[in-house]
């Protein structure tokens, strides 16, 4: 079992924000009399929850930015639209 003070460390969060979290029922905890208790497996859990995935990454041989790579694939680039370089 974890404080909140350790629980808040490790997390990058203030104690406040832990406690408030917790109130919301967002984060297990156990409460031992003032004190706010959180287990490691809450912890994880949590941030498990809380984690983003990474964006897959997409093939592109050409260096192409992201939006350029799209306007070739859709057939809008400028060159297609009639603008002038």
């Amino acid at each position: 079992m974890n404080t909140a003070d350790q629980a808040a460390e490790y997390l990058k969060l203030t104690p406040e924000k832990l406690k408030q979290l917790a109130r919301a029922r967002e984060i297990g905890y156990v409460k031992a009399g003032r004190s706010y208790l959180f287990s490691r497996e809450a912890i994880q859990e949590w941030v498990r929850r809380n984690s983003l995935e990474a964006k897959p990454e997409t093939p592109n041989p050409w260096g192409l930015t992201d939006r350029a790579l799209k306007r070739q694939r859709d057939g809008n680039s400028r060159v297609n639209r009639g603008f002038p370089r």
